[in-house]
């Protein structure tokens, strides 16, 4: 099972058959890739009817997760046209800073009296720059959890997520831990070319006041000698970075994304430090908007919402040769920018590089060079356009044959992971939940907080459960290493990588399996309304019981439950109903929710067979019944071992079906979701 190991789902899926390009049937490595993926435009390896299975795996590359909705119709459109469909869809501009200022507004409206369309304006009204709130962090990450598990444009967002592990800023800057803005901004403009332009893309990064932050260019200068005779030249961290990471990359690459190599067999460089030198001089004279000096940085300095600004007299306006190419003096500063991202664009290097990096984060670990050579061609011969090569990555023949075979071809993050469990159990926002700052309510009515409704909270904190999350990446490489090959014999020897497992441990999946168990015991509606819980605040302590999710909240603090204020908390609603019905029919027949067949004398005969049922249905639900028989069998004797069907507890009251559902919710159902979502069917693609 996954859970006991990161590399122990190599034992039940097959090294062959997972990454291995070429192994059995997921090939095309020996076809000769042609200048558009979709030239083969009857894409007749693309099955007409979609089952299950090809419908959650499809759509695990192509969304933040599978939900019953999404399924139905992709397999009433078919691939092809949910694609166009996807890639067509209206975008909404600016929704990450959106979406964060409106949470900042509902917590901290004394802090945020203007509009979010004033703080939107190129104006002096700047969002949190004389605050720099320390919960701006959790505004952030809230809006990226809302928009990841409802926005309709998934795809869109999805590609906005894997160029996010390309093109890396994160809040490891120390002003962001106050400024989060900045990471919502840079979101934006992640989103806002997800389908546009690659060139676009890099132009828009290279002005956005948070990646010249993040990469130390902003107040860059031209060089001058300073007060001690010591001459200081422009900083390089930028151009560095923008060549070995967001474009060309290290070592020069045949179109199939193969190393070139010279007559000795060495690796190629791309580039010199000289053309570093030349391209740092490119990004001078660049500064946050409203900053009170040049390049002056601190948590309440400067604009981390609009692009930065020119200020000519630092720029260096000399003519600089790049890459082999010319940039003539006297260009304007973002003229030359322009010209340098265009000489890296038509670079031979770049249509290889990113097409291949996009192919792993959204698709496949190991493509076959045919595989990224197919993609590339349509990267370059479109000038980097992203929606035709998003198209070719994801009604790629290889990819659909790696599908339809049932090979495992990538390891899912676990924030991809943790999406599309969330979304799998119609995850909501929590109807009501109390914002108290840092500490907790002062009297049963929480007079000292503020009441926020119908809205998601997640903690920057959720890192440590999941090894990752978006905008916090440990440096500008990324969470984990695209090189990465596991400690393990079968993948050394065939020389595969599988970069999500760098940062995957055992420790890590404990914290993954517990946080999946603290989500659905906090948050899941049907046990939060069937379980009796002291009372502790009352005038005597006594046990209580609510009907509504909403009477439940307006409960919590006097009942002293600390997960509906504590602002370290997420707070979200989670739904099984599915699997009370589940479970109920196997029982019962029906599924009115009294679960009347269940006593004490029966449960241990009726429990274990409905508890088979379940695990059924699970599968399905998550992996699309990848799971064998076998792997069910596991489940289902892991569960028996526990003593989980041992005769429930019964209090004293009126109605036992609330505690038959509490019964069968703790000791079935909750650690069977655990079970599938932590097993190796589910925790790959």
């Amino acid at each position: 099972m996954f859970f006991k190991g990161k590399l122990s789902v190599l034992a039940t899926i097959g090294v062959c058959t997972i990454f291995l390009s070429g192994c059995g049937g997921g090939g095309g490595g020996g076809q000769t890739p042609s200048s558009d993926a979709s030239k083969d435009a009857s894409y007749d390896y693309i099955p007409k009817k979609i089952d299950d299975a090809l419908a959650v795996r499809f759509l695990n590359k192509a969304s933040f997760g599978a939900t019953k909705e999404q399924m139905e119709r992709l397999k009433r459109e078919g691939a092809v046209a949910w694609v166009d469909r996807a890639l067509r869809l209206p975008s909404t501009p600016d929704i990450y800073l959106r979406k964060t200022i409106e949470m900042a507004k509902l917590c901290e409206p004394e802090n945020n009296p203007y509009t979010i369309e004033e703080y939107l304006a190129d104006n002096d009204k700047v969002f949190n720059k004389n605050v720099a709130s320390f919960f701006t962090r959790r505004y952030r990450m809230s809006a990226w959890f809302e928009i990841a598990l409802e926005a309709e444009d998934q795809l869109r967002h999805k590609v906005a997520y894997a160029l996010s592990q390309i093109i890396v800023e994160s809040d490891f800057e120390p002003v962001f831990t106050r400024r989060a803005e900045a990471l919502a901004r840079y979101f934006d403009i992640l989103y806002r070319h997800a389908t546009g332009n690659y060139g676009d893309l890099l132009y828009d990064i290279s002005l956005s006041s948070g990646m010249g932050m993040f990469l130390t260019y902003n107040g860059n200068k031209k060089a001058y000698v300073n007060e001690a005779n010591v001459t200081v030249y422009p900083d390089e961290n930028y151009a560095r970075e923008i060549l070995q990471l967001f474009s060309i990359g290290l070592y020069e690459l045949n179109m199939d994304g193969t190393p070139k190599r010279d007559a000795s067999g060495a690796l190629i460089p791309t580039y010199t430090q000289e053309d570093v030198n030349q391209l740092a001089r490119v990004f001078t004279g660049w500064d946050l908007k409203r900053n009170r000096r040049y390049g002056l940085v601190g948590f309440k300095r400067g604009d981390l919402t609009h692009p930065m600004e020119f200020t000519p007299e630092y720029h260096d306006y000399g003519e600089k040769k790049v890459l082999g190419e010319t940039i003539p003096a006297g260009e304007e500063g973002s003229e030359e920018i322009k010209k340098a991202i265009g000489i890296m664009i038509r670079h031979p290097n770049t249509a290889p590089f990113i097409s291949k990096q996009l192919i792993m984060r959204l698709a496949k670990s190991n493509p076959s060079p045919a595989y990224v050579g197919r993609v590339a061609a349509v990267f370059r011969e479109s000038g980097g356009d992203l929606k035709r090569t998003v198209k070719a990555i994801l009604l790629d023949r290889e990819l659909w044959e790696d599908m339809r075979s049932a090979e495992a071809v990538k390891f899912k993050e676990p924030l991809i992971a943790y999406t599309g469990f969330l979304k799998a159990f119609h995850v909501k926002p929590f109807p009501l939940w109390y914002f108290c700052r840092f500490g907790g309510p002062s009297d049963e009515n929480a007079s000292n907080c503020r009441i926020i409704r119908n809205k998601y909270l997640f903690d920057d904190g959720i890192k440590h459960a999941l090894g990752e999350a978006p905008g916090l990446a440990p440096t500008v490489f990324n969470f984990y290493d695209n090189d990465y090959i596991p400690n393990d014999a079968a993948f050394k020897a065939n020389g595969l990588v599988a970069p999500e497992i760098q940062i995957q441990s055992d420790s890590l999946f404990i914290s993954f399996s517990n946080l999946i168990r603290d989500n659905l015991f906090h948050w899941e509606k049907n046990y939060l309304t069937n379980e009796w819980m002291w009372c502790y605040g009352c005038e005597t302590a006594s046990l209580v019981r609510h009907d509504t999710i909403e009477e439940y909240a307006k409960a919590a603090p006097a009942r002293g439950y600390v997960p509906v204020y504590y602002i370290g908390s997420e707070k979200m609603l989670l739904d099984v109903s599915e699997e009370l019905d589940v479970m109920e029919r196997a029982i019962d027949g029906d599924s009115d929710g009294d679960f009347e067949g269940l006593t004490h004398e029966n449960n241990g005969e009726v429990v274990p067979k409905a508890v088979k049922a379940l695990i059924s249905h699970l599968n399905r639900k998550l992996t699309g019944g990848m799971m064998s028989t076998e792997e069910e069998e596991a489940i289902y004797t892991v569960l028996q071992q526990k003593r989980l069907f041992n005769k429930y507890d019964v209090h004293e009251s009126d109605d036992l079906s609330h505690d038959k559902k509490r019964y069968i919710l703790k000791k079935a159902i909750f650690p069977a979701i655990r079970a599938v979502v932590t097993s190796g069917a589910y925790m790959t693609e």
